[in-house]
C-alpha cells in the first residue's frame, strides 16, 4: 500500500505541476495586452524599435527650412554674449533683402536690453512688415506649483512680430519625442513654432516628431556667413529661416531618438518639416489585436502537440519577423506607430507553453536556474575585477567578498580583509554612520556619497564613493539584523574640473576675468558702500581706428589695473567699456571715491608695447542695501549725466534721475502717440501790420499724453530729434497742416521742418505728397527752416532748398538773429521770408540798441528782396515801430495765441460758410 500511495503521489505531482504551469502561462498571456501600456519596461522596449525603424528608414528634409545657427565660430567672431540686440536686427534686414519668408527667432527677448539695441530690433522688426515669429514660454510659477504663466518678448518688439510657442518637452526618459501644435495666449489660440512654419491649421494638441527627417539634410548656415554675406541671397529666398543656438556652451541642446542629441531650434525645424511632408505619425490602440494574436496562439499551442518543436520555433520566428517588417512598412509608407514587443513576448510565452506540453519544464527551469546562477556569480566576479570604476562588495561583519582592482589600489585593502581598516578615513567614517542607521531601523535601504581627494605629488584626484546597505535574507536565527554592503568609487576629477570651468564662465567676463554683470548683481545685494560705473571716453574710436583686438588689449588693461589697485573689492565688467566697482563702506564719500578712481588713470595705460592715455567718466550712487539692481541703475543714470554736461564724474540725484526716466518714457511713448493721433496741431495768425488783415498762421505742435498731460514741445522736440521719429512727426505735420489750410478762405500755412528731417527724409517728395492729397496750391505753404538745417552741409542743403522752391512753395529763415546767423550766407540761400526771432522784438521798445538791431535787420532783408515777419508782438507799441520800419508781417499775442483752426479763423471774422469756401 504504501508503494501504491507512492506512485500515485509522483503520478499527481507530474500531472498538476505541467497543468499549473500551462494555466500560468495561459493567463500572462492573455493579461499581457491588457496591462502592457502600464509596464515602463516594455514601453521603452517599443520606443526603441520604433526609434531603429526611424534609423532603417532615413529620408530628406523637404528644404523649405533654413536653420541659421548661432555656432561656436560666430560666438568667437562677435566676442560677447548675450550679444547686443542690434545683431539680430542687421540679420533681419539681410534676410528680409534675401526675400526669405517667415522668420523664426529662437531668442529669448523676454526681458529689456540696451535701450538702442532694443530700438534697434524694434525698428528692424517693424521693416519686416510682421513676417518674424518670437518665442514665447509656458512654464510653471514655482518648482511645486501648478500654476503656469507665459514669458513673452517686451512688448515693445511682440508688437511688431507673430508670437509662437517654443517649448521643447520631454518624455519620462528625458527624450524629446513629441511637439505641441500651440496653446492659448490671452485667449487667443497661439500656434506653436513648428506649426507656424509647417503652416498647419491646428493649434492644440500635440504630435509625434518623424525622426527619420535626416537632421543633416535641413540647409543650415552659420550666422557668421549670412552676416558677413558669405550666403548668396538665392539660398534664403523664399525659404522659411529658423534662427537660433547650436553652440554647446549655450546649453539649448536636448536628447532625442536617432540622432543622440540636437539643438532645440533644429528640433523645431523637424516638427515642421513632419507637418510640411504631411508625416503625421498616429498611434493606434493594439490592445484588441494583442488579446486576438494571444487567444490564437494559444489554440494554436494547444491544438498542435504533434508537431516538433523545431517546426513551432521557425513558425514563430516566421510570425515575429512578419509583425516586424509589417511595423516596418506601416511606420515607412503610411506613417502608423506600432510597438512589437508584447507580440515577441507572446511568441517567446507561446514557446514556452510548447514546451511545458512536451517536457517537464520545471526540472528543467531549476537546471537552468542552477547554471544561470553560477554563470552569474562568475560574470560579477569578473566586472568587479576589470571595472574602472572602484568596487567593493562586503558583507555586514564588513570582511570584503569582491573588490576590483581599482579599489584596491585606492583603499589600500583586498579580498577577505576588514574594510574599516583602509586609511581613506572619509570612506570608513561613512560606513560606520551607516551601519548605526541601519541598526536603527532594519530592513530599509541606507546610501550616501562621500567626496575625498587623493594628492600624488602636485597632481590631485578627485573621487566620489556611492556606499549602499542593503537587507540580506538569511536563513536561520540572528540576533543582530543582517546586510550586504557596496562601495562604488568613481574618479570625478574631470567633472569637478568642468563645473568649475562652468561656474567661471557664469560669473565671470571672458575678456578680463572680473565679474559679469549679473554676478556683481548678486553679490552687491545687501552690501552698503559706493557703486561707481566708469566708461572709457571715445573707446569705440579706438576700435574704429586700431581695430577690435587693440580694443580688447586696453579692456584688458583697464581691468588689471583696477583689480590690482583695488584687490579687495567686487569689480566688474558690465557692458562693453562699462566697468563698475563697489567701495564698500557705509561711510564711503562718492566725491573722495570718484577723485580717487579718476587719478587712478592720470598716468597711461601700457599694453602690448603700447602706451594709451585713458580718460574716463564716471557715475557715483550710494547702494541700496533692499536692491543691488537699483543702486547700479542708479550709478549708470549718474554717468549719463556726466555723458551729457561733459564732467568727468557725476553723482546720483533722483531728480534727474526722474527726467531721465520722463524722457526714456516718453521716446517709447512716442511712436504710439502717433499712431494713436495723440498730437495736435494748433495755429498762431499772421497779420498785416498795416492793414491787420489776416495773411496765415504758423502751425505749432503740441502733445496730448493721455496720462502725463499736455508735454510741451520744448521737451518733446528734442526727444524726437535724437531718436530720429521727428521724420515721422515732421511728415505728419506736413500733411495735417496742408489738409487744415485748405478749409481757410485765404492766407498761408506756415511748416517748421526739423534740421534731422531736412537732412534725412525727402523734403520735397513728402512736400508734394502733401499738397497733392490737400489740393492746397503751392504757394499758400511756407516752410520755415533755422539756420542749423544748412551749416553744416550747405552745398547739399542748398540744394534741396532749391528744389522745394521749384515746387512754388516758400521758404523762411526762422529765429534770424540768433545761433551763428551770418550775413554771407543770406546771398547765397534760396529764401523768400527772414522771421526776425522774439527776443530781439519783445525788447526793441525799451532797448535802443536793440531795435537798432531789428532796423538794421529789416533793411537788409528789404535790400534782398526778403519779406520780414516779425515774431512776439505782444503789444501795439512794438507794432507801431514795426510799421515805421516797413515790416510786412507780424505774429504774437497782440493777435492771437496758438489755439485751434476754426477759434482763429472766428476770431478775424471768418464764419463757417467761409471757412469751407
Amino acid at each position: 500500500m504504501k508503494s501504491y500511495g507512492a506512485t500515485l503521489r509522483r503520478i499527481y505531482d507530474a500531472v498538476t505541476g505541467p497543468i499549473a504551469l500551462r494555466a500560468a502561462l495561459i493567463t500572462v498571456m492573455l493579461a499581457l495586452p491588457v496591462v502592457a501600456p502600464s509596464l515602463t519596461a516594455l514601453t521603452a522596449l517599443n520606443q526603441r524599435l520604433i526609434d531603429k525603424r526611424f534609423q532603417w528608414a532615413p529620408r530628406e528634409a523637404s528644404g523649405k527650412i533654413v536653420f541659421i545657427a548661432i555656432d561656436k565660430r560666430t560666438l568667437d567672431e562677435v566676442g560677447v554674449w548675450p550679444w547686443p540686440r542690434s545683431i539680430y536686427a542687421t540679420l533681419l534686414d539681410k534676410l528680409i533683402a534675401a526675400n526669405a519668408a517667415d522668420i523664426f527667432l529662437d531668442i529669448d527677448f523676454s526681458t529689456p536690453s540696451d535701450a538702442d539695441d532694443d530700438n534697434a530690433i524694434a525698428l528692424a522688426l517693424e521693416r519686416a512688415g510682421g513676417g518674424v515669429l518670437l518665442p514665447i514660454f509656458r512654464q510653471q510659477i514655482a518648482a511645486a506649483s501648478g500654476e503656469t504663466v507665459v514669458t513673452r518678448p517686451i512688448p515693445r518688439l511682440l508688437s511688431n512680430a507673430w508670437p509662437v510657442f517654443a517649448n521643447v518637452s520631454t518624455d519620462a526618459d528625458g527624450a524629446v519625442r513629441n511637439f505641441d501644435l500651440g496653446s492659448a495666449f490671452e485667449g487667443i489660440s497661439t500656434p506653436s513654432a513648428a506649426s507656424a512654419l509647417g503652416a498647419s491649421p491646428e493649434t492644440s494638441g500635440h504630435r509625434l516628431i518623424d525622426f527619420s527627417i535626416e537632421p543633416g539634410s535641413v540647409p543650415t548656415y552659420s550666422l557668421a556667413d549670412v552676416l558677413t554675406g558669405k550666403v548668396a541671397a538665392g539660398q534664403l529666398a523664399g525659404r522659411s529661416i529658423v534662427v537660433g543656438a547650436s553652440a554647446t556652451e549655450l546649453k539649448d541642446i536636448f536628447p532625442v531618438p536617432v540622432h543622440g542629441v540636437l539643438p532645440g531650434p533644429l528640433i523645431h525645424v523637424l516638427a515642421a518639416e513632419t507637418l510640411i511632408q504631411a508625416r503625421l505619425l498616429t498611434e493606434v490602440d493594439q490592445g484588441p489585436l494583442e488579446l486576438l494574436l494571444a487567444a490564437a496562439l494559444i489554440v494554436a499551442v494547444l491544438s498542435s502537440r504533434s508537431v516538433g518543436l523545431a517546426k513551432l520555433s521557425a513558425l514563430a520566428l516566421i510570425l515575429g519577423a512578419v509583425c516586424e517588417l509589417t511595423a516596418y512598412a506601416l511606420q515607412k509608407d503610411y506613417a502608423i506607430v506600432t510597438g512589437t514587443t508584447v507580440s515577441w513576448l507572446l511568441l517567446a510565452l507561446a514557446s514556452g507553453l510548447a514546451l511545458n506540453e512536451r517536457v517537464d519544464l520545471g526540472q528543467m527551469m531549476a537546471t537552468l536556474a542552477n547554471i544561470d546562477a553560477r554563470n552569474a556569480r562568475r560574470l560579477m566576479r569578473r566586472i568587479i575585477a576589470d571595472s574602472s570604476d572602484g568596487i567593493v562588495a562586503f558583507a555586514g561583519d564588513m570582511k570584503i567578498a569582491e573588490i576590483s582592482e581599482s579599489a584596491k589600489s585606492i583603499l589600500r585593502v583586498g579580498a577577505g580583509a576588514n574594510l574599516l581598516s583602509s586609511a581613506e578615513q572619509s570612506v570608513t567614517a561613512a560606513i560606520r554612520d551607516l551601519a548605526v542607521l541601519y541598526e536603527a531601523d532594519p530592513g530599509r535601504v541606507q546610501s550616501t556619497i562621500v567626496e575625498f581627494v587623493r594628492r600624488r605629488g602636485e597632481s590631485e584626484t578627485n573621487y566620489e564613493a556611492a556606499i549602499t546597505l542593503s537587507p540580506v535574507e538569511e536563513k536561520g536565527f540572528r540576533a543582530a539584523p543582517s546586510f550586504g554592503g557596496c562601495v562604488i568609487i568613481r574618479d570625478v576629477t574631470a567633472r569637478k574640473a568642468y563645473e568649475a570651468k562652468l561656474k567661471s564662465m557664469a560669473e565671470k567676463d571672458e575678456l578680463t576675468g572680473l565679474l559679469n554683470r549679473r554676478e556683481f548683481l548678486a553679490r552687491l545685494e545687501g552690501r552698503g558702500g559706493v557703486v561707481a560705473v566708469l566708461d572709457i571716453e571715445r573707446f569705440s574710436d579706438v576700435c574704429a581706428t586700431l581695430g577690435r583686438d587693440v580694443g580688447d588689449k586696453l579692456l584688458k588693461a583697464v581691468a588689471s589695473r583696477l583689480a590690482a589697485s583695488f584687490p579687495g573689492d567686487l569689480l566688474a565688467r558690465i557692458d562693453g567699456d562699462l566697468f563698475a566697482i563697489l567701495r564698500a563702506g557705509d561711510d564711503a564719500d562718492p566725491a573722495s571715491q570718484a577723485d580717487l578712481l579718476l587719478a587712478l588713470f592720470e598716468e597711461p595705460v601700457v599694453f602690448d608695447e603700447m602706451s594709451a592715455t585713458v580718460v574716463v567718466r564716471l557715475g557715483v550712487a550710494r547702494t541700496e542695501r533692499v536692491d543691488s539692481a537699483s543702486s547700479l541703475r542708479a550709478a549708470e543714470s549718474a554717468l549719463d549725466i556726466a555723458k551729457e554736461t561733459s564732467g568727468r564724474w557725476s553723482i546720483y540725484d533722483p531728480a534727474v534721475a526722474l527726467q531721465q526716466a520722463r524722457s526714456r518714457r516718453l521716446e517709447a511713448d512716442m511712436r504710439g502717440a502717433l499712431r494713436e493721433g495723440q498730437f495736435f496741431l494748433l495755429y498762431q495768425p499772421q497779420v498785416d501790420l498795416a492793414m491787420g488783415h489776416f495773411v496765415g498762421a504758423e502751425a505749432l505742435l503740441r502733445w496730448r499724453h493721455p496720462e502725463l498731460g499736455i508735454v510741451p514741445p520744448t521737451e518733446f522736440i528734442p526727444i524726437a530729434e535724437s531718436s530720429g521719429i521727428i521724420c515721422d512727426i515732421g511728415r505728419w505735420v506736413l500733411m495735417q497742416a496742408c489738409a487744415d489750410a485748405m478749409h481757410w478762405p485765404t492766407g498761408a500755412v506756415s511748416v517748421n521742418i526739423s534740421p534731422i528731417q531736412f537732412e534725412r527724409a525727402d523734403v520735397d517728395g513728402e512736400i508734394c505728397l502733401a499738397l497733392s492729397r490737400s489740393g492746397l496750391p503751392a504757394s499758400r505753404l511756407c516752410v520755415e527752416l533755422t539756420e542749423s538745417a544748412f551749416l553744416d552741409n550747405g552745398g547739399r542743403s542748398q540744394a534741396k532748398m532749391a528744389a522745394v522752391r521749384a515746387i512754388g512753395v516758400s521758404i523762411a529763415l526762422d529765429d534770424f538773429g540768433t545761433g551763428y546767423s551770418s550775413m554771407s550766407y543770406l546771398a547765397d540761400l534760396p529764401l523768400d521770408k527772414l522771421k526776425i526771432d522774439q527776443s530781439f522784438v519783445r525788447r526793441m521798445t525799451a532797448d535802443h540798441g536793440v531795435f537798432e538791431i531789428v532796423k538794421a535787420i529789416v533793411s537788409l532783408a528789404h535790400g534782398l528782396g526778403l519779406e520780414i515777419v516779425a515774431e512776439g508782438v505782444e503789444g501795439t507799441a512794438e507794432q507801431a515801430l514795426l510799421r515805421e520800419l516797413h515790416c510786412a508781417t507780424g505774429q504774437g499775442y497782440l493777435f492771437g495765441r496758438p489755439q485751434p483752426p476754426d477759434e482763429m479763423l472766428a476770431a478775424f471774422g471768418f464764419g463757417p460758410e467761409r471757412r469751407s469756401a
